[in-house]
């Protein structure tokens, strides 16, 4: 389930965005292989707000689906919140339109019907990680990487936060 190592992921990736990472839990490495540990992608604009997350190991054809969609979101965003006349971004409608993309991945992706804009008003617990990410995005929508890192990976991965070395075997 190595997204990452699949060449239609790393193609669309270093065609659309620019990749980074950083060591927030525990593995090690047996044999040249990673072992253990977990990981959560972000796609993140240029000054390290973050549209968009992946909590959790996922399959090729997913990393897709959710980096093209976090891909539109942005391209969307930037559409309507462009005072095209005075060439300048209006940033509370951008928030708005990120905002309102992942209220309505949450509510598809929990299966709501009826009222789609009430959010609970805590980190639901009854639906899947990805759900849980839009769910904390929608709530707070482009937060910087800095502040949304711990809470992915504390409350929706359930892992605990570790600068410990990566140990070799």
């Amino acid at each position: 389930m190595n997204a990452l190592g699949d060449a239609r992921v790393a193609d669309y990736l270093n065609e659309n965005f620019v990749s980074t990472y950083l060591k927030v839990g525990t593995f090690q490495i047996v044999n040249g292989q990673k072992v253990g540990g977990n990981v959560a992608s972000y796609f993140c604009l240029g000054d390290g707000t973050v549209l968009h997350a992946i909590p959790g190991q996922v399959g090729a054809d997913k990393f897709l689906v959710e980096a093209r969609w976090a891909y539109e979101v942005r391209k969307s965003a930037l559409t309507l919140s462009t005072d095209l006349r005075a060439r300048q971004v209006d940033k509370r409608k951008y928030a708005e339109v990120v905002r309102q993309a992942h209220v309505e991945r949450y509510h598809a992706e929990a299966g709501h019907r009826g009222n789609k804009q009430a959010l609970p008003m805590s980190m639901p617990r009854n639906v899947n990680q990805q759900t849980q990410a839009h769910w904390l995005f929608a709530s707070k929508p482009l937060p910087s990487i800095d502040r949304v890192y711990p809470t992915v990976w504390t409350q929706i991965l359930r892992e605990k936060l570790s600068t410990l070395p990566v140990e070799k075997r």
